[in-house]
């Protein structure tokens, strides 16, 4: 009997490891939750809202306009966490700032992903360096973004991941865009 319960035990352990190593990895590789911290991406994601982070997705593809990102808080020069915006620039990408719209390489950004108006903040016109991103959150006016010198241009590598479910609170539960 006693040799026995010393099997079920080691059973279990190895169960119970197993299971640790494994929720590590998807954690690690493929997704982590990030919590909305400020009213910057109004009225698409409301603060306290948890979000599901895919970082498969830049595993094995690149940022896409329109993406809602979390960046790393290593980039945050103002240590927040879970800085989450959208991608609105490309590297390589001209973007300018008049008349209260997005302007990428000439053209006016369509679609804009606000309704609000976007201030300028004395961001200038500016090509996108290669492996960087422009990010901004859709409530334009209130939002600390790449306009800032405190945040500017994201570098790839500190992007986390994209953000691609709504799970909390559960009246707003389902896929971002």
């Amino acid at each position: 009997m006693k040799q026995e319960t010393q099997k079920e035990i080691i059973s279990w352990v190895k169960t119970i490891l197993l299971a640790v190593v494994l929720a590590l990895i998807l954690r690690t590789f493929v997704f982590r939750t990030a919590y909305a911290m400020s009213v910057s991406m109004e009225p698409t994601l409301h603060q306290g809202q948890i979000l599901i982070i895919s970082r498969l997705n830049y595993l094995v593809g690149s940022p896409q306009r329109g993406d809602i990102v979390v960046i790393n808080n290593k980039q945050d020069k103002l240590e927040h966490l879970n800085l989450i915006k959208r991608v609105i620039g490309l590297p390589g990408e001209t973007v300018e700032i008049k008349n209260n719209k997005v302007y990428i390489n000439g053209k006016v950004l369509d679609p804009d992903y606000t309704t609000a108006p976007t201030p300028d903040f004395g961001f200038s016109k500016t090509t996108i360096p290669s492996g960087q991103y422009m990010v901004m959150g859709d409530n334009r006016p209130n939002s600390r973004d790449s306009r800032f010198e405190s945040v500017g241009f994201i570098d790839r590598n500190y992007l986390d991941g994209k953000a691609v479910f709504r799970v909390w609170p559960l009246k707003t539960f389902g896929t971002l865009e």
